[in-house]
């Protein structure tokens, strides 16, 4: 039973990202509308990896996975900083109309709005993350930390090939790219966010994988030429 109701929720955000993303970017919106269904999936499949980690019970369960599949439903309606506020009015809309506990859509709504925390790069990272877990719900904690780790590991390599793969550029070029610092730093600075157990342990993995995938890199390719300064000089007599 669960289940079906997991599916039509899905079903439900998987037409809403698509029907507003082709509103604001008729060319593009239904590319745009289905990378992001597919972030959303991961973070589902994620979410339910740190749940049954944490041990948590039915109802957190149910809280957790809907927050999942809600907690961008909203990112084509309005700007990047209030989709999580948005979102939040979405979910309530959809759980009230299809009879959820009241408790339940309370605590998903909070976990969608809680989702898009302001990271501040002014504050210290661990004062923020105590601040997450001194004043949000154990499950938006959860919601936020499968959200993030789809920012480590696997799809953040994933992404930084996609963003620097592309057609003007050699293999080598988008190797040289890649490992020259931007996305490992980006990967770094998404693990210290995470505040559960499970999430932290998650990203410990998912970020010692993206480190041997950049040394391998080094390893099998050969990214900047040895021989250029000789070539240079040589231009030159």
């Amino acid at each position: 039973m669960q289940e079906e109701l997991y599916q039509a929720a899905a079903q439900y955000v998987r037409s809403y990202l698509l029907r507003t993303a082709q509103i604001g970017d008729p060319k593009r919106g239904e590319q745009r509308a289905t990378a992001r269904y597919w972030h959303t999936l991961n973070v589902y499949q994620t979410v339910g990896t740190i749940l049954d980690s944490e041990g948590a019970d039915e109802r957190t369960c149910q809280i957790c996975r809907l927050g999942a599949l809600f907690h961008d439903i909203d990112v084509y309606t309005v700007s990047h900083s209030d989709h999580g506020i948005r979102g939040a009015e979405t979910a309530t809309r959809y759980l009230r109309k299809n009879d959820y506990a009241p408790d339940v859509i309370e605590l998903v709504a909070r976990a969608v709005h809680d989702h898009n925390y302001d990271f501040d790069d002014e504050r210290s990272t661990a004062a923020q993350v105590n601040e997450m877990i001194q004043t949000m719900p154990r499950t938006s904690l959860m919601v936020l930390d499968a959200d993030v780790l789809d920012k480590i590991g696997v799809s953040n390599i994933v992404t930084a090939l996609i963003q620097v793969g592309r057609a003007d550029k050699s293999a080598h070029e988008a190797a040289l790219e890649l490992t020259d610092g931007w996305p490992l730093e980006r990967a770094r600075a998404w693990r210290d966010f995470l505040t559960t157990e499970t999430g932290r342990k998650l990203g410990d993995q998912r970020f010692d994988f993206y480190q041997q995938f950049l040394a391998q890199i080094s390893t099998e390719m050969v990214i900047r030429d040895p021989f250029e300064a000789t070539a240079l000089a040589m231009a030159h007599i």
